[in-house]
């Protein structure tokens, strides 16, 4: 997948259509420098990139270190709390 229609602020995806993982920080001409929400930053290829249009970069998750592939079902997990149980 060619990097040059990859823009800084692009969205990063698991897949199209589903919630946004993180974006694009910078892109080199042969690598993407990335944030990931509970991950940090990370550096991937051409090769870890499914797709790329209208600003969505869609990751071959199953390409990404083992780490971050574990990690990526659980990107938003802190967003999903529970109210908490407290009584007045």
């Amino acid at each position: 997948m060619p990097l040059s229609s990859i823009r800084v602020e692009d969205e990063l995806f698991v897949k199209d259509g589903e919630t946004g993982i993180g974006a694009v920080r910078d892109v080199k001409p042969d690598r993407l420098i990335v944030y990931i929400e509970g991950y940090g930053e990370i550096e991937i290829g051409p090769d870890h990139i499914a797709d790329a249009h209208d600003g969505k970069v869609m990751l071959r998750v199953d390409r990404l270190p083992s780490d971050l592939q574990e990690r990526i079902d659980h990107v938003h997990d802190a967003e999903y709390r529970r109210p908490s149980d407290s009584t007045a």
